[in-house]
């Protein structure tokens, strides 16, 4: 992964989520789709460097947030808006699945 998606585990997650716009990328590293979507994650990071933040969280290092959101499909991203979920979105999607709901948020 590139240095715009920040890697969170069961210690910093909390406080990485509670203020502002930041998406999530819940993920295992021998899934083949949530590597297939890291690529397009990368590039709304980038464009969206200003407005929000991209986290990834493997969920197999830190199973105690995936138990908590219910994570039971790789790859999940959950949008969320000052520590509160907006959307979840399940398993492979293309870009505009996730950059409607940022768009919408920024407003």
């Amino acid at each position: 992964m590139s240095d715009d998606i920040i890697s969170v585990d069961s210690y910093d997650f909390d406080v990485r989520i509670e203020h502002g716009i930041t998406a999530v990328l819940f993920y295992t590293e021998w899934c083949v789709q949530s590597r297939g979507i890291i690529p397009f994650l990368e590039e709304i990071a980038d464009e969206y460097y200003d407005s929000m933040r991209v986290l990834a969280l493997d969920i197999e290092q830190s199973p105690d947030v995936a138990s908590v959101f219910a994570i039971d499909v790789t790859p999940t991203v959950i949008i969320f808006k000052d520590g509160r979920i907006v959307e979840r979105i399940t398993g492979a999607n293309p870009p505009s699945a996730y950059t409607d709901v940022i768009d919408e948020l920024i407003g």
